[in-house]
């Protein structure tokens, strides 16, 4: 029925929004971009519009390819303490129940026979090393894209967003078993087989394996296109074992132009991960690495010249070989080194407890408490600053992030390094007991209100006095505090 009073035009502008609400944005959602660099400063990412730290807990990795693991309770029970972050395995890489042992079947990249899922369909021909029918490389299995779909849907709603590993080194030939990819698993027969044919996984030497590679990386950036809490990593822990890293490293270039190459036709464009390797390829703008401080890795203040994100995306695994408090001390150290993102690898998730044990709830509150912390500043317009502390406590380490003049965030903690520290940094080991630390600062001249925070209970502690400073050095005498505290320092206005 024609509307009394409505023009042509109106009519087709009603209709046209009509139509938007009732059938949403289209591929190239009208809604915003993937995340990406923030334009400011390359060190962080940017979402909708705004600076964000990724930050969390996150389980084994396997919340895709286990068919038993319940993704949705397991983002509620995350994001409930604002974590924003998980990392995923796209199923080129498997592991059994034995693999991990003291897991078995609550390691989530360990599904229980005929539980796994991954891009492949499967063949009418038995014989998968980890249950049921071999895989088809030619045909895809829709039901994996719908729930990889649906999981990057219910990720997106809590503002979570998806690290997508695509590859990963297979560290053995029993591990490398287990993947549809080898040919024992798949009936088309392709990929190395023999002693020593895992490390063959991530090089372009074997060409039929590589095809297939390539056909799955192209599959999984076409159909995720139009999702915006999402980027790409090429593969997990490359280097591990391998004594040829020039193929691996040509292998992640040609892996990383196969993304670019297949999103030049597609409306959106997503950021790339590379763990340990091409960290120089200008389309790589994650740097990825694994615990504090390995021997493949520069140091982060090196890192960081490379005006890329720093994600320490894998950690000591919680609470078996690092308690909460160490896990603590870990995230807020990379954070306030001038990280932007962290992972702390926790296997307090499984498939018969996807929202966590009371360990993984403390440890959530922990880095909960850092996202608060973090969250009092503009910390896009800070880098560390590695001239401001003068005098430390003994036993301690001190990161400072800044903006000269105007914005310090400062974190204090006492422990020891777990490794020899030359290079190995496996973490750190929290000292307990009450202290009350002196701390000599270098801060310039102005009127500061200076408010102490503490980690673990992600209190202010009451006294913020405001001071008028001559500039030069300042001493700060910390409240009575355990293992660690926090420090901001802002210029007043008046």
């Amino acid at each position: 029925m024609r509307q009394k009073g409505k023009t042509g035009h109106s009519r087709l502008l009603s209709l046209a929004i009509m139509c938007l609400i009732a059938f949403g944005p289209s591929t190239g959602s009208l809604l915003g971009q993937p995340i990406k660099l923030h334009p400011g400063n390359s060190n962080y990412f940017s979402y909708k519009n705004k600076p964000i730290l990724l930050i969390t807990s996150a389980e084994h990795y396997g919340a895709l390819i286990n068919l038993d693991f319940d993704y949705v309770k397991y983002f509620d029970a995350i994001s409930k303490y604002r974590m924003n972050y998980t990392r995923l395995f796209t199923g080129s890489f498997v592991e059994r129940e034995e693999d991990i042992g003291w897991m078995k079947y609550n390691n989530t990249l360990a599904p229980r026979p005929d539980r796994v899922i991954v891009p492949w369909a499967r063949s009418n021909v038995p014989g998968y090393r980890n249950g049921g029918n071999k895989f088809d490389l030619e045909s895809w299995d829709e039901h994996y894209f719908e729930r990889l779909k649906d999981l990057l849907t219910e990720a997106k709603a809590k503002d979570i967003i998806v690290e997508l590993t695509l590859f990963g080194n297979q560290y053995g030939d029993g591990l490398w078993c287990n993947s549809p990819l080898h040919p024992d698993n798949n009936i088309q027969r392709i990929g190395p087989s023999g002693e020593g044919s895992w490390s063959k996984f991530q090089t372009k030497n074997d060409h039929q394996l590589l095809a297939y590679q390539e056909a799955m990386v192209r599959k999984i950036v076409t159909e995720l296109n139009d999702f915006d809490n999402l980027f790409y990593e090429i593969s997990n822990e490359p280097y591990n074992g391998i004594t040829d890293t020039t193929a691996v490293d040509e292998w992640h270039n040609h892996m990383v132009k196969l993304i670019k190459d297949t999103e030049a036709g597609l409306p959106k464009k997503h950021l790339i991960a590379t763990c340990f390797s091409v960290f120089d390829n200008p389309d790589v703008s994650v740097l990825n690495f694994h615990y504090v401080r390995v021997k493949e890795m520069k140091p982060l203040e090196t890192l960081l010249t490379l005006k890329k994100v720093v994600n320490m995306d894998e950690t000591m695994g919680s609470v078996i070989h690092s308690n909460p408090t160490d896990t603590r001390i870990e995230a807020w150290d990379h954070i306030l080194r001038g990280g932007g993102a962290y992972n702390n690898l926790s296997w307090e998730y499984t498939p018969h407890n996807a929202e966590g044990t009371e360990d993984a709830v403390k440890i959530n509150k922990y880095l909960q408490n850092l996202q608060r912390f973090m969250s009092g500043f503009d910390y896009a317009r800070m880098a560390p600053d590695y001239e401001m502390v003068l005098a430390k406590p003994d036993s301690s380490f001190v990161r400072v992030l800044g903006e000269k003049g105007k914005q310090y965030a400062i974190y204090l903690h006492r422990s020891k390094i777990k490794g020899d520290g030359k290079p190995e940094v496996w973490g750190y080991e929290a000292f307990g007991g009450i202290r009350q630390d002196e701390l000599t600062i270098d801060l310039p001249a102005g009127k500061y209100e200076i408010r102490w925070m503490n980690p673990s209970t992600g209190l202010f502690y009451d006294n913020s006095p405001k001071i008028k400073h001559p500039g030069g050095k300042l001493l700060l005498l910390t409240p009575q505090y355990t293992t660690d505290i926090g420090l901001q320092i802002k210029r007043r206005k008046r």
